[in-house]
C-alpha cells in the first residue's frame, strides 16, 4: 500500500513536470510575465514605503525630544498620524495587487496545466480569453481561502503567546509543529478547491471547497505529501536566501528579495501544476467524467460575437 501511494505521488511530480515540457513557450510566458510584474510591484513597494517609514521613524524621534506644552507638538502628532495612515494605505493597496496578480496568473497556470494534461494546445489568446471570461470564481474561492487561513493563523497566536510570555519553549516548538502540519493538511482542501474554481463552471467559494473535500476523500495521504514536499521547497528556498542575505549591502538587499520572491512564485507554479494533475486522479479515483471541462473550455474560447448557425441554413 505503501509503495503504490509513492509511486502514485511519484506519478504526480512526473506529469506536473511534462506537462511545463510539452508547452514550455506558454509555460515560460507565463512565468515570465509572472516574475516580471512580482518584481516591478515588489520595488515599486520598497522605494514608496521606504520615504514613509523614514519620515515616520523621524517625527516619531522628534516627538520624543519635544515638550507636550510645545506649539510643534500637535503638528508632529498631526504629521505622525498622516504618515501612519499613509503607510498603510500604501501597503493595503501593493497587497490587493499583489493578491489580484497572484490570482490571475494562478488561474493561467492551472487553465495551462488542464488543457496540456488533456493532450491539446492553448494559445496566449485563448487562454487569456478564458482567464479574462472566468476571474469571478477563483477570486471568490481565494477570499474564502483568506478568511479560513487568517482564521486559522489568529487561533494559533493565540494559543502560542501564552506559550510565549510563560517561556515553555519546548511546548512552544510543538505548537508550531502540530499548527504547521495541520496546516498543511488544510492547504491540500483549499488549494484543491481552487483548482475547482477554475476548472469548472459552477463552483467557487465554499461549494468549490466542499467539491473538494469530497474529491480528496480517499487521496489524503496523496494529498498531503503533495502539500508538504511544496511547503518544504518553499521553507527550503527561503532558508538558503536567507543565509545569503546575511552582512549584505541595502541594494544586495532588494535583490535577493527580488530571487526570493520570484523563486517562491516558482515553486507555487510547479505546485499548482502538481495540483492539477491530482485534481485529475482524484476525479478519475471517484469515477467522475474528466472530459467535461475540456468540452466547456473550448466553448468558452468561442468569440462572443460569433454567428450562430441558424435553422434557414440549407
Amino acid at each position: 500500500m505503501e509503495l503504490a501511494l509513492l509511486l502514485s505521488f511519484v506519478q504526480t511530480l512526473i506529469e506536473a513536470h511534462r506537462i511545463f515540457l510539452r508547452n514550455g513557450r506558454l509555460m515560460i510566458c507565463i512565468a515570465a510575465s509572472a516574475v516580471s510584474l512580482s518584481s516591478l510591484l515588489f520595488l515599486a513597494i520598497v522605494f514608496s514605503l521606504r520615504p514613509a517609514i523614514s519620515h515616520l521613524i523621524t517625527k516619531a524621534s522628534m516627538l520624543l525630544i519635544t515638550s507636550p506644552t510645545s506649539a510643534d507638538y500637535p503638528y508632529l502628532l498631526l504629521s505622525i498620524r498622516e504618515n501612519v495612515g499613509l503607510f498603510f494605505a500604501l501597503e493595503w493597496v501593493f497587497v490587493l495587487l499583489c493578491s489580484l496578480c497572484s490570482i490571475l496568473f494562478s488561474a493561467m497556470t492551472i487553465y495551462a496545466s488542464a488543457t496540456e494534461h488533456g493532450g491539446k494546445n492553448l494559445s496566449t489568446k485563448d487562454l487569456a480569453i478564458a482567464v479574462a471570461r472566468s476571474w469571478a470564481r477563483p477570486l471568490i474561492t481565494f477570499f474564502y481561502i483568506t478568511l479560513f487561513s487568517n482564521g486559522y493563523l489568529f487561533i494559533v497566536l493565540n494559543l502560542m503567546i501564552p506559550l510565549v510570555l510563560l517561556r515553555a519553549n519546548i511546548a512552544t516548538v510543538i505548537l508550531c509543529i502540530l499548527a504547521g502540519l495541520l496546516y498543511t493538511h488544510l492547504a491540500v482542501v483549499w488549494t484543491l478547491g481552487f483548482v475547482v474554481s477554475v476548472l469548472e463552471e459552477d463552483k467557487s467559494g465554499h461549494e468549490a471547497l466542499a467539491k473538494a473535500g469530497r474529491l480528496v476523500r480517499g487521496r489524503k495521504a496523496h494529498g498531503f505529501a503533495l502539500s508538504l514536499v511544496i511547503m518544504a521547497l518553499s521553507i527550503l528556498m527561503s532558508q538558503v536566501v536567507r543565509l545569503v542575505s546575511i552582512r549584505q549591502s541595502n541594494g544586495a538587499y532588494i535583490v535577493i528579495g527580488l530571487v526570493m520572491l520570484n523563486s517562491l512564485w516558482l515553486v507555487r507554479m510547479f505546485g499548482l501544476m502538481a495540483y492539477t494533475v491530482f485534481y485529475y486522479e482524484c476525479k478519475n479515483f471517484h469515477g467522475e467524467e474528466s472530459n467535461k471541462l475540456m468540452v466547456s473550455l473550448e466553448y468558452s474560447m468561442i468569440p462572443a460575437n460569433a454567428p450562430l448557425i441558424t435553422e434557414d441554413l440549407p
